[in-house]
């Protein structure tokens, strides 16, 4: 899946950061994922495991609020007020030190869940063994998309550092430092 086809998956064909809220049942948070990731780069392929424990869903208020700040403020308006809002969970990779979840968003489809959060700051950067590798500056979040059956298990992707930014039409762009988005496989939620 490249970055394009993410940027799509994640924030147009659900409405993430800007957009209408979907109709769902009452939050089943706290809950909490579990995951194999992996990513791959010039240099080889890693593999680890990751944890995704959600507390709560962001409330309306607070995401309309955020919302709001990428659309008239842009990116350095959005993570300003994405750092203000209250956590709502932790993303924790392998045994490192848990990264805020500042934005859980829960959508039901027919069939499943799709579950989008933003840290508050990136986890990881990819393609730092190229011999031009990117600048790190700017992408200062991480975006991670979870997509579940009615049993609970899916699979899903994560932009490790990532910047986000109005499309001009209502909609959000999804920049990945990463030339391909890392891979969530074997995802099983457990209880919170």
């Amino acid at each position: 899946m490249t970055v394009k086809t993410l940027a799509a998956a994640i924030l147009v064909g659900v409405p993430v950061l800007v957009g209408a809220q979907a109709a769902r049942p009452a939050t089943s948070a706290p809950e909490v994922f579990t995951a194999t990731a992996q990513a791959k780069n010039a240099s080889g392929a890693i593999s680890g495991r990751l944890e995704v424990r959600i507390t709560r869903y962001t409330p309306e208020f607070d995401r309309k609020t955020v919302e709001e700040a990428l659309r008239l403020g842009g990116y350095p308006q959005f993570l300003t007020t994405l750092r203000n809002a209250p956590q709502v969970g932790q993303l924790v990779l392998g045994d490192a030190a848990p990264f805020a979840i500042r934005y859980a968003r829960e959508t039901v489809e027919a069939g499943g869940r799709t579950i989008v959060i933003v840290t508050d700051k990136p986890v990881y950067f990819l393609g730092g063994g190229r011999s031009n590798p990117k600048p790190r500056a700017g992408y200062e979040v991480a975006v991670v998309r979870i997509q579940l059956d009615a049993k609970g298990q899916g699979n899903g992707t994560m932009a490790g550092a990532a910047r986000v930014r109005p499309d001009g039409q209502g909609g959000v762009l999804l920049d990945d430092h990463a030339d391909d988005p890392i891979t969530l496989t074997t995802i099983m939620r457990k209880p919170g």
